[in-house]
């Protein structure tokens, strides 16, 4: 491909007592990682004005989220003196719709910017946000975005991406507040904060090696909705019916390999937004890191049904309430957290959940039409390589309401998911986009 390069920098420049972000307590909680995401836009004419356009309009959005300009300082803090944002165009040289026909994963890493390698943790002086358009030769445009983990959630980066396309179509969204830290003030970073008390540092024990593929599955909103009256669920949400479904199957898959005789008990984490749990609630566009991510541990598959999953998943999330979150505002917190700690088990075999659903990246519009699919949380290796990671599900919204799970599978445990009769009833495998 064919691939220019610039950096953008913010219209204006950044306050000078604005130029050192420290991140939150909340955002230690996290890792440093990058984060991916690709957007697709079908059908834009006038490409090369449109680049430009998006080019001027990304400056503009800038001024406010001067953040994504800047580039990694230490470990708690970000330089935000305007070093820009790399950009790159990308040629490619095939039609969308053969793509979004058959999507092909591995492909879908050529879409990010060279440099981008998703185990890599960025360190001092790397970029905090990167982006790469990739303009086909049908005037459509797949846009890919990695953001580092520690500045920013995808709630974050959705509220960013709006702004942006907001400002593309003349809406002026430059004029807005100025960014909305609130997760700083309410929950001020603890340098002395020991790696024992972060999640993310007792949870590297349950990474597995193998080799690991990607995998979609698409509930439609009429599959979801049968699935939802057959088991009387009708206070369930989309997300804790898909997430009870696609955690079921895959405990009887590992268990069906294993014959049961591992001993390993099941872990399920699913990542939450504190935003609208807060009492009183924090704004949605309130920047930083604002989720948490309860546990569920169980010890056999055969334990539960759906109904009861679903509950179980939904109890989890109930527990992050007003209450939770002012614990992260004093001195109780890190009591929680040692017991939240002392409640892992020493072995497990874990399943990853993230939701991006309801977040607007499917509204998102720059001026030639929303959003047509995302994807993200892309494997990086062959799937022939052996490698060392994690089960992992992202949960997106599909074009008809439904839900979409993005997940990296360990291979072995691929077929007897797949064949599982809550699969093969109420998931499609890979199906087109179009």
């Amino acid at each position: 491909m064919e691939i220019s390069f610039e950096k953008i920098k913010p219209s204006s420049p950044t306050p000078h007592h604005l130029r050192i972000y420290k991140i939150s307590l909340l955002d230690q909680m996290f890792p440093c990682g990058y984060i991916p995401l690709v957007l697709y836009f079908c059908g834009a004419d006038h490409v090369d004005d449109r680049i430009q356009h998006l080019k001027e309009s990304l400056s503009q959005t800038l001024a406010t989220f001067y953040p994504f300009a800047g580039v990694i300082r230490d470990a708690l803090s970000a330089d935000c003196s305007d070093q820009g944002l790399p950009f790159y165009v990308a040629k490619v040289k095939s039609q969308m719709k053969d793509f979004l026909q058959n999507p092909n994963f591995q492909f879908i890493n050529k879409f990010f910017p060279r440099e981008y390698k998703k185990e890599k943790h960025p360190g001092p002086g790397d970029s905090i946000m990167q982006i790469q358009l990739n303009c086909f030769d049908c005037g459509g445009i797949a846009m890919s975005i990695i953001f580092s983990h520690s500045i920013a959630d995808m709630a974050s980066v959705s509220t960013f991406l709006r702004c942006w396309a907001a400002n593309s179509r003349g809406l002026g969204f430059s004029q807005a507040s100025a960014l909305l830290c609130a997760a700083q003030s309410s929950f001020p970073q603890n340098p002395s904060l020991p790696n024992k008390l972060v999640p993310y540092f007792n949870q590297i024990k349950y990474l597995s090696r193998g080799k690991f593929v990607m995998r979609r599955y698409v509930f439609d909103a009429s599959a979801l909705s049968v699935l939802k009256a057959q088991l009387s669920s009708s206070a369930a949400s989309r997300v804790n019916v898909v997430t009870a479904l696609v955690w079921k199957c895959f405990m009887e898959a590992v268990a069906e390999e294993t014959s049961g005789e591992d001993g390993k008990p099941f872990l399920m984490t699913q990542t939450i937004n504190l935003r609208k749990r807060a009492a009183p609630p924090f704004p949605e566009d309130s920047f930083g890191n604002m989720v948490w991510v309860p546990k569920v541990v169980y010890s056999s598959p055969q334990e539960k049904g759906m109904i009861d999953l679903v509950w179980e998943v939904k109890r989890g999330i109930a527990n992050i309430d007003g209450e939770f979150v002012r614990l992260w505002g004093d001195d109780g917190l890190y009591e929680y957290l040692e017991k939240f700690m002392n409640e892992l088990p020493q072995q497990a075999t874990w399943l990853s959940f993230s939701s991006w659903v309801n977040m607007g990246l499917n509204e998102v519009d720059f001026g030639w039409g929303k959003t047509v699919w995302l994807s993200g949380n892309l494997a990086q290796h062959s799937e022939s390589e052996t490698v060392v990671l994690c089960n992992v599900v992202t949960l997106m919204d599909s074009r008809d309401g439904g839900i979409e799970a993005a997940a990296i599978f360990d291979q072995k445990y691929v077929a007897g998911f797949e064949k599982n009769d809550l699969i093969c009833n109420y998931a499609r495998v890979n199906p087109s986009v179009i």
